[in-house]
């Protein structure tokens, strides 16, 4: 029934509102389980001894703890309700406190838990016995909490720290095998997962594309992930984009939070005025200045693949429409969000010789990175296919909701492409 409520009933705004409504309810219930195991492993311990005389006192401490923690848990569950209330030009406050608060939260689960493991294998492998034979815990209760707590501040503090620099440009050089002499050392540069939403806005996406122009790119592409709201919502956000220059064009395709917003048709005559391109399961031929046919490179573009879960009429991951009018004989690069979907495209009978994604963040913070490396068939970097394919995919430009980097980084990709006659 949801299925067909998604599918036939809701026009794609009203649908994607229902989806995130769904989401949202998901995500609360998971956390208020995580709230009740953090409670518990945070506010269930006996508190330290004071001389006596001092019982009001560390009564007090004790109510003050439960408060700031409650806040706290509070302050966590709100951060997703934020990209429906609190998107504008730049990011609000509240929306960064609660987004902080989040990734500080997920630092704080794993570190009990991972706490609580080691104490399970202790009690197992039998490693410490007191005198009258029972098994004695590795760490006790207030040991678990105070250095689980320690561990996720200083963790949160290190991954706001790393999220807010400005991305690092990271160069890459991959041949393209067939490719002119005419597009020898050429530069396309890479932006993806910027995220304007409740984290990230104005003042960030125009400090990127000052570094993208920078660079002097013949080519920039944006592989998808750009917004976290609607044209309404995020129109003051966005004029940086403008800016952007590339002697042979900017390019554009989706990522699956652009379908989340219900507004991709809106964004499609944003970016147009903007100056960009939209891939919309489409290409283009480019040709070098001074070349001729010979010389074309097909460049394509696909639909995100979560269009097709989510059944968004005219929209949809569709590697024929994206490549079947390319030549065989040319050089193919195509523009493809998700790994999963550059896979699907380097498995279909066309040819195919760079694929350029984002999607996974890298993970983003640890321990999502696990999650990303083993749901997707190319995590992060380069890849080599076949004889002669690669595919590319980037860390991301900026972040997705919680603005911390914990193992993995932001990257503005300098990618050089250059001839090669062999596989």
């Amino acid at each position: 029934m949801t299925g067909e409520l998604y599918a036939f009933s809701l026009h794609f705004e009203a649908r994607a509102l229902v989806l995130r409504a769904h989401f949202i309810a998901l995500v609360e219930v998971f956390m208020c389980l995580m709230s009740r195991f953090l409670w518990k492993n945070l506010t269930n311990l006996k508190p330290a001894t004071v001389p006596s005389g001092n019982h009001d006192t560390e009564t007090t401490g004790w109510t003050l703890w439960k408060t700031v923690l409650l806040s706290y848990l509070v302050v966590s569950q709100m951060s997703y309700m934020t990209n429906i209330f609190f998107i504008g030009k730049n990011p609000h406050w509240f929306a960064m406190l609660a987004y902080s608060s989040l990734g500080s939260y997920i630092q704080l689960s794993v570190a009990i838990a991972l706490l609580k493991l080691v104490n399970y294998a202790g009690h197992c492998l039998k490693w410490k016995w007191n005198g009258n034979g029972s098994r004695k815990i590795v760490f006790s209760k207030r040991s678990t909490a105070v250095l689980a707590v320690l561990y996720a501040t200083c963790a949160a503090f290190y991954g706001l720290t790393s999220a807010a620099q400005m991305p690092k440009v990271k160069r890459v050089t991959i041949p393209v095998k067939g490719l002119s002499r005419r597009w020898h050392n050429t530069h396309i540069v890479q932006v993806s997962d910027i995220h304007l939403g409740p984290t990230v806005g104005f003042s960030k996406l125009d400090a990127i594309v000052d570094i993208i122009n920078s660079l002097n790119p013949d080519v920039v592409v944006i592989t998808g992930d750009l917004v976290d709201g609607s044209v309404k919502a995020l129109s003051e956000a966005v004029p940086p984009l403008a800016r952007v220059r590339a002697t042979y064009g900017k390019f554009f395709i989706t990522g699956n939070h652009e379908y989340y917003t219900g507004d991709v048709d809106s964004w499609f005559l944003k970016l147009n005025t903007l100056g960009f391109t939209v891939l919309h399961n489409s290409n283009v031929k480019l040709t070098p200045l001074g070349g001729s046919i010979e010389d074309v490179i097909c460049l394509a573009g696909g639909d995100d693949l979560d269009a097709n879960r989510m059944f968004y009429t005219g929209h949809g991951f569709n590697v024929d429409h994206a490549l079947q009018t390319c030549d065989p004989g040319q050089p193919v690069i195509l523009l493809a969000h998700q790994p999963r979907a550059a896979k699907l495209a380097l498995e279909s009978p066309y040819r195919v010789d760079l694929v350029l994604s984002g999607h996974t963040h890298g993970g983003q913070i640890f321990p999502l990175m696990l999650v990303a490396y083993l749901v997707n068939p190319f995590y992060r970097g380069l890849y080599r296919y076949g004889e002669s394919s690669h595919v590319y995919v980037s860390e991301g430009t900026q972040y997705w909701g919680i603005p911390m980097r914990l193992g993995t980084s932001m990257e503005v990709t300098d990618i050089t492409i250059h001839t090669t006659t062999s596989p």
